[in-house]
């Protein structure tokens, strides 16, 4: 089936926003990304950190706004704090944590699509992804980054702030627990269910085997800066990438417990690499919708909240 008209148009769009216009940037930081282990150590349990004051109501629940250190200590100092928002209600004994997706700033998409669980008996944890909306450093002012070592930072601290947000929901009152998200956001759920010893539900939703065909063959890759990267960048880029491979991590825990979703018109996610990471993963199940990559965020979301909703159904209680 062709790809979307709506990927086609965002991805044009944003050509003008030019990834890695920079370069590599930092190359210690990319030294040891190609030397040292990855997600080895056991997540920390953060120490959250709540805005005074009572929570307040939103057409979902109860939401308090929050703070902690990040468990990534490479991260510049003004992007080390790390941002969550808790959208609640009482009695509810399942909860998730929601990672956004690539360029996506701020938590009004997510809490559009994930909010919804709440009345339904999930509660919803959100974090703000390091370099982008409150956490961007005020030299960018755009959520396209300049070089391939704050991606790389940002990737990382993001899957270790995930983990941690898990650790902490797993020490909270809650019977079940899962990770879901859409796009780099379901990447970093599939490592984070990978990279935790608990069983968790987890939904990837348009995400896939490796990112590596994202960034160097399909539409985000009119987005990279080539030239800055100079000769062999695509090639360099493609294996620094393919070391977060799902490939080199186990399965999640309760598999079982796992839902992949791809969309059938995606320009950005190749299907190939859905359908892999099902394989990967046996015993999880794979849906599709028909949707472009962009699209699905405002015509599927009834589909991507029941693909959450139902892999806690496959979860044993704790």
């Amino acid at each position: 089936m062709f790809h979307h008209p709506v990927d086609f148009a965002v991805a044009a769009l944003l050509r003008g926003q030019r990834m890695f216009s920079k370069g590599w940037g930092d190359e210690e930081v990319l030294r040891r990304l190609e030397e040292q282990p990855l997600f080895d150590q056991p997540p920390c349990l953060p120490e959250i950190t709540w805005r005074p004051g009572r929570a307040r109501k939103s057409r979902h629940g109860m939401v308090r706004d929050g703070t902690f250190a990040s468990p990534y200590t490479d991260l510049p100092e003004f992007v080390s704090l790390a941002h969550v928002r808790l959208i609640s209600a009482p009695g509810n004994q399942r909860a998730v944590v929601g990672i956004a997706g690539s360029r996506e700033e701020g938590y009004g998409l997510r809490q559009a699509i994930y909010g919804p669980l709440v009345r339904a008996g999930t509660d919803v944890l959100l974090l703000e992804s390091p370099f982008y909306g409150v956490r961007r450093l005020p030299t960018l002012n755009t959520a396209s980054l300049p070089t391939v070592s704050q991606q790389t930072l940002m990737n990382l601290a993001l899957v270790e702030e995930s983990r941690a947000l898990v650790t902490w929901l797993l020490a909270q009152k809650y019977s079940r627990v899962g990770v879901a998200g859409y796009s780099m956001g379901g990447t970093v759920a599939a490592l984070t269910a990978a990279t935790v010893d608990a069983p968790l539900a987890v939904a990837v939703l348009a995400a896939g085997l490796s990112s590596a065909p994202v960034l160097t063959r399909h539409m985000l890759s009119w987005s990279v800066d080539y030239d800055a990267l100079g000769d062999w960048g695509r090639v360099r880029l493609r294996r620094m990438v393919e070391r977060g491979d799902l490939v080199h991590y186990p399965p999640p825990k309760a598999v079982h417990a796992a839902i992949v979703l791809g969309c059938r018109r995606d320009g950005y996610i190749p299907g190939d690499q859905v359908r892999a990471l099902h394989a990967l993963w046996r015993g999880s199940e794979l849906r599709w919708i028909n949707a472009g990559h962009v699209s699905a965020l405002f015509t599927q979301r009834r589909a991507l909240r029941a693909a959450v909703s139902d892999s806690f159904d496959r979860l044993d209680p704790r």
